[in-house]
């Protein structure tokens, strides 16, 4: 009787271990960013009223959006044989003045520099991406509008 006892607390003690195991973070892949983003953090800054907007087209590599007072337009490079690498080369905006202060020059200057994106959380489908440069900083946070 004690054996049998002492089996059910040991079954019981991994079925407790086994649902406190840590939720792993989900895989982003190149088509879950397809949709318009909005950009909720910027260089470590969280956004509250922000104006930008990413529309990523992911069938034809295509970006364009608002960088806050001007239009954008751009292609991405992106290939399946590197998973979560990810450029904005040449992004080309309108010339616009202006007026209210915005952070586009920011803006543009960290599209820039993103190398790799990640999806942020642990459950699908994905609202939130993670964009990081060269040195493995973050430089913006999107989330699915």
């Amino acid at each position: 009787m004690k054996k049998f006892l002492y089996l059910c607390l040991v079954i019981a003690g991994i079925a407790v271990l086994a649902s406190c195991k840590s939720q792993k973070a989900v895989v982003a892949s190149f088509s879950d960013l397809d949709g318009e983003w909005t950009v909720v953090e910027l260089n470590g800054n969280k956004l509250t009223d922000s104006k930008q907007l990413i529309v990523i087209d992911a069938a034809r590599k295509h970006l364009s959006g608002n960088a806050g007072c001007n239009r954008m337009t751009g292609n991405i490079e992106y290939s399946d044989a590197q998973k979560n690498i990810i450029k904005f080369p040449q992004v080309a905006t309108t010339r616009m003045a202006c007026l209210e202060p915005n952070n586009e020059q920011e803006f543009l200057q960290a599209l820039n520099k993103v190398v790799r994106f990640q999806a942020e959380g642990t459950v699908k489908p994905i609202d939130t991406i993670v964009l990081y440069g060269t040195d493995n900083s973050k430089l913006m946070v999107i989330q699915k509008k």
